[in-house]
């Protein structure tokens, strides 16, 4: 048989303040199907500019390493706050959080996440994220959910 896939890429529903988005729903023609999906997080803008800051210890400790290993492999002899700032500049937001779903975002704005009070939302999880009894905190499109739990019953 032939596999079937529909897309969807829409916002399902809220849970424990992750926003969950079905990609798509699939069946393979051999018994394999379900439904899968993107997870999203806010990030608050204090917990954004503490992250992205080489100032605040938070950035710091999340590039250490990184920076300990580029010094032991020979390949920088800068200081750690060098090396973040050099990083931060090349490499922007996306050398901290994941965006994996940047296409989704539109969606969450249009529920009033605004970039002011939300900068990014990092992907949090996804694929296989969706179970024939999973429950939301809200949901947003019941149609959709009702299509993922019975594809994710078999």
């Amino acid at each position: 048989m032939d596999r079937k896939q529909t897309d969807y890429n829409k916002l399902v529903g809220k849970k424990d303040g992750d926003y969950y988005f079905c990609d798509y729903i699939f069946d393979d023609g051999n018994g394999f199907k379900g439904a899968t999906g993107t997870e999203l997080r806010p990030v608050p803008k204090d917990e954004y500019e503490r992250r992205t800051n080489p100032e605040y210890d938070e950035c710091k400790e999340y590039f250490r390493e990184l920076w300990q290993m580029s010094v032991n492999d020979g390949k920088t002899e800068q200081s750690l706050d060098e090396w973040i700032s050099d990083v931060l500049m090349y490499d922007g937001d996306e050398a901290i959080f994941d965006f994996s779903g940047y296409n989704l975002w539109e969606q969450l704005r249009e529920l009033g996440l605004t970039e002011e009070e939300y900068p990014v939302f990092e992907c949090s999880g996804g694929g296989r994220c969706f179970s024939s009894d999973i429950e939301f905190d809200e949901v947003y499109d019941e149609e959709l959910l009702k299509k993922i739990k019975e594809i994710e019953k078999c």
